[in-house]
């Protein structure tokens, strides 16, 4: 393909004055269009926290059959309206620009036709909060209403010949039923739902519906092959730990019956029909003794003699995505290796594999055109906070924009260092070092320890995520360590089972060893160390602080400190019995596992002053996980605060929120290393 990167020079010169301008990049809504390769900005200065929050960015990308379109996702911040706002834009292969979609601002999901002719979203009408199905030409017109669904349309996909429009909805009440919820059964009870979600079908030429599956079964997921074959994912039950005992079903089109197909008690995850219908491919955690906790790997079944193949199954990847390409012999795959993430190749007969792109960056969205198997995918670096690729089955690939390069092009940005040391037991581990840009002579830097969430994840190559806000960090003087612990992934099953059974069997000092590695390189103070982490990372703050007092300062957000009680309050348990071989109502399991672990035995041990944040809706860690530990740290006698968001879940979603959080921790981080007090920055306003 032939792609031109000019532009004219007002775009240009739109685009470095909205990157240089003192409130960070603005979205260029009065030329409707985003250069393709923009020019980087002429001068730089520090990054701060509103600049963190607000920066813009690539998000996600959906590719036409054919490979010439494409829809692009890209956030901004609305200050005036305290949200994020998601706005789409449209790629054609030769063109020099993306171009705005002004009518899908406030779509959920966007595609575009099989021919690349229309463009289909879902959008909320404006007398409801449910959405439904619009259309329009790709080539500009009114969107037109095609459903009028009792209930909210998501998920929806093209039909491969283009005549249909299928999608996910949840049954209806009956008349009876919401006469009684509005009159006597006013309450719903707690994570009970009898209304299942099926798979639907509109006819795009009339808006005829059609209820493609029927029966007590709830379908999460389900795909489209070529050849008009149609798979789901279905569970018996609608609560998110029913995924662990969800199945797959297919039928060889929409009034044909469907059979199931598996029977094997594994979350399976991106099933794939190959475009043939004749084999299905997805990922699944497969142990020595079917589900477990090990890695996600790939498997393929075939349809006709029910054998099923895990394929490349001593990787150290992970997968994390899959596609087939035409032809339906080889499937492209998103893997996760270390701090790196990226696509490779697979023949399924005969099991080889070939890597596409995998270097050191990280895969953020990707999309495959089924007619041709060409791939668009979103890489972040260092110095990208995303930019577009376009990359062959072959592995030919070429860089379709620099438009994340030129938004963090106006900032001076540390250096990402990948770095590696022995842990306690020799095992090797990896992280990433970033220097302070602020040089201090001989001193060593204050050290910011961030520890990633999950535990199932890594860091990777990029520094663009606001809640670590590392390039703010750096320009006001910190170091950064980011650390891959065990029991995350991209490293192998034993790696990932470092924490099986025994939470913090390694993780905890896999972190330390980090750190004293910094220390006797000399790129830490010793004496000005600081621990934070959200989530999972919360968990590791939670349990560093009772075991030294070596950190100054501490900021756990949404971490547990009681296994028992986070077990049973969470939204999901089938992870987590994973990781520990036990349910907590399992006989002898509260006494010989949970308790032994939890962190509230060890609470008076802390001396750290530590700063807490919890989302006072946060379902995934209750918020009551964060209250048990600041109760116990205040009455302790120890430095603490707590502070519960309303209307936060177990994410801030929230810019005013999130600006609040980063003027906070800065906060606390500065007075308990002895900087001076530092004046918290305010939201933009319209004038600003």
């Amino acid at each position: 393909m032939t792609r031109s990167t000019g532009l004219a020079a007002l775009v240009i010169a739109v685009w470095l004055s909205c990157a240089l301008c003192p409130a960070g990049l603005a979205q260029v809504e009065d030329l409707h269009v985003l250069a393709l390769n923009p020019a980087p900005a002429i001068t730089r200065r520090d990054m701060t926290a509103v600049d963190m929050i607000q920066l813009p960015r690539l998000d996600g990308v959906y590719l036409s059959n054919d490979g010439r379109v494409a829809l692009v996702e890209r956030v901004t911040t609305d200050w005036d309206a305290d949200q994020n706002a998601t706005s789409y834009w449209l790629w054609q292969e030769g063109q020099t620009e993306l171009v705005w979609q002004a009518d899908l601002d406030t779509a959920d999901r966007v595609i575009v036709s099989p021919d690349g002719q229309q463009i289909a979203a879902e959008i909320a009408p404006e007398d409801s909060s449910n959405d439904e199905i619009y259309l329009r030409n790709l080539d500009g017109g009114e969107l037109q209403r095609l459903t009028r669904h009792p209930t909210a349309v998501r998920s929806i996909a093209w039909s491969p010949d283009g005549v249909f429009i299928y999608y996910l909805a949840s049954e209806a009440r009956s008349d009876a039923e919401r006469e009684r919820r509005s009159r006597t059964h006013i309450v719903d009870p707690y994570y009970e739902s009898t209304r299942h979600t099926h798979l639907w079908r509109v006819r795009v030429a009339d808006g005829a519906r059609q209820q493609v599956t029927q029966g007590d079964i709830h379908v999460r997921s389900y795909h489209l092959a070529a050849n008009g074959a149609i798979l789901v994912r279905v569970s018996a039950g609608t609560d998110p730990d029913a995924t662990y005992q969800s199945e797959l079903m297919v039928a060889d089109g929409p009034s044909a019956p469907f059979r199931r197909v598996t029977n094997n008690n594994w979350p399976e995850g991106n099933a794939r029909l190959s475009p043939d219908g004749l084999r299905v491919a997805y990922q699944a955690r497969l142990g020595q003794d079917g589900l477990d906790y090990v890695q996600e790997k790939l498997v393929v079944l075939d349809l006709a003699s029910g054998v099923t193949r895990v394929l490349a199954p001593d990787a150290d990847w992970e997968v994390d995505g899959l596609a087939w390409l035409p032809g339906g012999q080889s499937l492209i795959i998103a893997v996760r290796e270390g701090v790196r993430s990226g696509l490779m190749r697979v023949d399924v007969d005969a099991g080889s594999l070939a890597i596409l792109s995998l270097e050191d960056r990280a895969l953020a969205d990707w999309s495959l055109a089924d007619g041709t198997g060409e791939v668009l995918a979103l890489f972040q670096t260092e110095t990208s906070n995303g930019d577009l690729w376009h990359i062959t089955p072959s592995g030919e690939s070429q860089r379709l924009t620099t438009i994340g390069a030129a938004m963090v092009s106006a900032f001076n940005l540390p250096q990402q260092r990948r770095i590696e040391w022995s842990s306690h037991d020799g095992a090797a581990v990896e992280g990433f070092y970033f220097a302070p840009l602020t040089e201090r002579g001989d001193v060593p830097p204050p050290l910011v320890v961030q520890i990633h969430g999950g535990p199932r994840s890594s860091d990777q190559f990029g520094q663009w995520k606001w809640s670590r806000f590392v390039p703010v960090l750096a320009a006001e003087g910190y170091a950064v360590l980011w650390v891959n612990y065990r029991g995350g992934t991209g490293y192998g099953d034993t790696f990932l089972r470092g924490m099986h059974g025994e939470y913090f069997a390694h993780a905890d000092r896999d972190v330390l060893t980090g750190v004293d590695h910094l220390v006797a390189s000399g790129l830490a103070d010793p004496d000005r160390m600081i621990i934070s982490g959200w989530s999972a990372g919360g968990h590791m703050t939670n349990r560093l602080i009772t075991r030294t007092d070596r950190f100054a300062a501490a900021m756990s957000g949404a971490g547990a400190v009681d296994w028992a009680s986070h077990h049973l309050t969470s939204d999901v348990r089938g992870a987590r019995r994973l990781m520990f071989d036990a349910a907590v109502w399992d006989e002898g399991a509260y006494d010989q596992v949970f308790v032994p672990q939890s962190l509230l035995r060890d609470l008076h041990t802390v001396t750290t002053p530590t700063l807490i944040f919890a989302g006072e809706d946060d379902e995934r860690v209750h918020p009551s996980q964060s209250i048990m530990l600041y109760q116990s740290l205040r009455n302790l006698g120890v430095e603490t605060r707590l502070y519960l968001v309303p209307g936060e879940e177990h994410s801030f979603r929230t810019p005013s929120h999130r600006l609040f959080r980063l003027n906070a921790e800065l906060d606390w981080y500065g007075r308990h290393i002895g900087l001076p007090d530092r004046d918290w920055l305010a939201p933009p306003d319209a004038a600003d």
